[in-house]
């Protein structure tokens, strides 16, 4: 937990206001498959637990948004990508209208080329089912497993994507519920940075894929620790496919999408600290990613067959 208290303890003055707001609320049962709905939860403090902070804190994200008029349609919450000069590997060309067309895009970005039909495929950090979506509209994997830290997210999931070979569990970045060598693909968009350990949670994906699996990842960190970890990788036994550092066109989308979404939670009456959560200019992670201290990569891995 010592990575993740030190990043609450750094967070911009927005952010913490935000994380503050959100945890003011009563709290709710935490329902799993393992827990009895009569079950409580406590008070957590934005110290004493800090995965269990976070794990609050989306749960209230996705308790607003199920009580707003657009909550059924909210499932994409990442940053998004708008084309310019830069090389783009996507094989499935969106049709000319769609809705949240560029937070569709970075989805179809970080699957890229990658093999996807007749695979088992896991998608840690699920949210509300963007990824889902997409593989259900695009391809036809074997099997379609979302994970996420957040119950409200999973049972949103349960409820709006009924899909052939679809299912969704909560559950642990850093202690995945699943077999060792058990999954060919292993999807992680926007999610780890919120982990408590990057490299607990790199471990257990190794740990997961199978021979010959893949590893496609995207997030937005700083510079310097998105390299550190991409290093990391490859020295547990991941080769690296590829590595794309799309931050300008993340934030061509943030220009583009921000207002829109922006106008969306005004209804919400939380605009003003939502702005770092949706990337909004002029907010503290818009900032660093135009200055270079942050960035956002998409990494494509693979674990090497055995020989």
């Amino acid at each position: 937990m010592p990575e993740l208290t030190a990043r609450l303890a750094g967070l911009s003055t927005a952010r913490r206001k935000l994380l503050d707001e959100l945890l003011k609320t009563e709290p709710r049962p935490v329902v799993n498959r393992e827990t009895p709905a009569t079950a409580t939860s406590a008070p957590v403090s934005l110290t004493s637990d800090p995965k269990r902070s976070c794990q609050e804190f989306f749960d209230e994200v996705n308790r607003q948004l199920d009580k707003s008029l657009f909550g059924n349609f909210s499932f994409y919450l990442n940053f998004g990508f708008v084309s310019n000069l830069n090389q783009e590997f996507a094989v499935v060309h969106m049709p000319e209208h769609v809705m949240n067309r560029s937070s569709m895009k970075l989805i179809l970005e970080v699957l890229g080329d990658c093999p996807l039909n007749n695979r088992m495929i896991l998608d840690v950090g699920c949210g509300r089912g963007a990824c889902a979506a997409v593989i259900a509209e695009f391809f036809q994997p074997k099997h379609y497993i979302g994970l996420d830290l957040s119950n409200n997210a999973v049972r949103f999931c349960h409820a709006r994507h009924r899909y052939d070979c679809v299912a969704f569990y909560q559950g642990d970045a850093e202690n995945l519920p699943f077999r060792t060598a058990s999954m060919d693909v292993v999807i992680n968009v926007e999610s780890s940075s919120s982990y408590p350990s990057l490299r607990a949670f790199y471990r257990e994906v190794f740990r997961v894929l199978a021979s010959g699996g893949h590893f496609l990842y995207s997030d937005v960190l700083p510079t310097r620790q998105m390299s550190e970890s991409a290093e990391f990788l490859k020295s547990i036994g991941f080769e690296m496919l590829r590595d794309r550092d799309i931050t300008t066109n993340v934030l061509l989308s943030c220009d583009e999408v921000a207002r829109n979404r922006m106008q969306a939670y005004q209804r919400l009456g939380q605009d003003g600290v939502l702005s770092n959560f949706l990337g909004a200019p002029g907010s503290h992670v818009y900032e660093e990613m135009k200055s270079g201290f942050r960035s956002y990569r998409i990494l494509h891995l693979l674990k090497a067959c055995e020989r």
